[in-house]
């Protein structure tokens, strides 16, 4: 039991980690292409966008049988938007802030989410089901049980800590 529980933490763990750091690459890229300038995004200190994250395990926790591509990337644009909107209006109720806007893209909805952004989240879908979430049952199955126990320890402790006291300087 002890087994499987060190290999399912450490890919959920790792899994949680990469999507958060994709999605944190990926807001990087498109404001280094808008605007030529580096932009560190997201609200964590940590190069890790927790939406990203959570998008992705809802995602998983939707589209759980293995599916075609197109499928996916159809049923994540639409899944992610709805969260997206949804996590942007949360976001701004506990901190008062307004975290991302999309009002100069082309297709905004409500200048909280776009079907461009939309898109893209349907083709990172599509990468996380078929790259990553393999990657992550490789690796689990591959590394020695406490190699996955102690980098899934040593991450959940990282992201915790950059999590309070990135939440803690945002609700100043």
């Amino acid at each position: 039991m002890k087994k499987e529980f060190s290999r399912t933490f450490f890919r959920y763990v790792f899994e949680f980690t990469a999507a958060g750091l994709a999605g944190w690459i990926y807001e990087v890229v498109t404001v280094w292409i808008m605007f030529r300038r580096f932009e560190n995004r997201g609200m964590l200190h940590l190069p890790i966008i927790p939406i990203y994250a959570f998008g992705a395990f809802i995602l998983l926790a939707i589209l759980r049988k293995k599916r075609h591509p197109l499928f996916i990337f159809a049923a994540a644009t639409v899944i992610t938007t709805v969260f997206e909107l949804g996590a942007s209006y949360l976001l701004e109720f506990i901190f008062h802030k307004q975290f991302w806007t999309y009002k100069t893209w082309y297709f905004s909805i409500l200048d909280r989410s776009s079907l461009i952004s939309s898109a893209i989240f349907g083709i990172m879908a599509v990468a996380y089901f078929y790259m990553l979430h393999p990657l992550s049952k490789k690796l689990s199955e591959r590394l020695p049980e406490p190699v996955c126990f102690g980098a899934g320890l040593f991450l959940t402790a990282g992201i915790l800590t950059d999590s309070v006291i990135s939440a803690a300087e945002n609700l100043r």
